[in-house]
């Protein structure tokens, strides 16, 4: 028996002292890794990183006139704003950072006009169903447009004390635990 553990002590030993896997203690962390898979980008730069992000207010499709919303022809069609994308007509654009400032936001625009790239910031700013849209690069010019009425919206954040909250008001004592 006592050979058989004086075997297994050796072993053991053998195995321990096998390679360099040491672990850094708190106070001395490990330097970071430098290999070229380590220093890419964990996320490509563009529009993409905004995925599912964004501030919901502005998520529709605005008109200045109600009727552009039923019935669009050329110029006088609705515009399309998602989390991504400022699509009007002839003015296509990725939203490529959003900054939130005072009352709304300014979004800078990566745009294809008339076969043209070009950069602008917009600021929106939202009152109900009512989008002021200022643009910044533009003299401050500044429209007003409407929620068309078959708008898509952002859907709510999730609440997560929604499943508790009970829909009639009315109010039952909590549940004994239990025993």
């Amino acid at each position: 028996m006592k050979t058989a553990l004086l075997a297994a002590l050796g072993a053991f030993a053998l195995l321990a002292a096998c390679g360099d896997d040491r672990v850094n203690p708190p106070n001395e962390p490990a330097a970071p890794l430098r290999t070229p898979e380590a220093m890419q980008p964990v996320e490509p730069p563009g529009p993409s990183s905004l995925a599912s992000r964004g501030p919901r207010s502005f998520v529709g499709v605005w008109a200045s006139n109600p009727a552009w919303c039923e019935r669009p022809q050329g110029a006088n069609s609705p515009i399309t704003i998602t989390p991504m994308r400022f699509d009007a007509y002839g003015h296509n654009c990725d939203i490529a950072r959003i900054d939130e400032r005072g009352s709304g936001y300014v979004a800078a625009l990566s745009c294809l006009t008339q076969g043209k790239a070009v950069n602008e910031r917009v600021h929106m700013g939202t009152t109900g169903d009512v989008l002021t849209l200022t643009y910044v690069d533009r003299d401050m010019l500044t429209t007003k447009l409407a929620r068309c009425p078959a708008s898509p919206r952002a859907p709510e954040p999730a609440n997560p004390l929604a499943k508790m909250m009970k829909k009639d008001g009315a109010e039952t004592p909590p549940a004994a635990p239990p025993s």
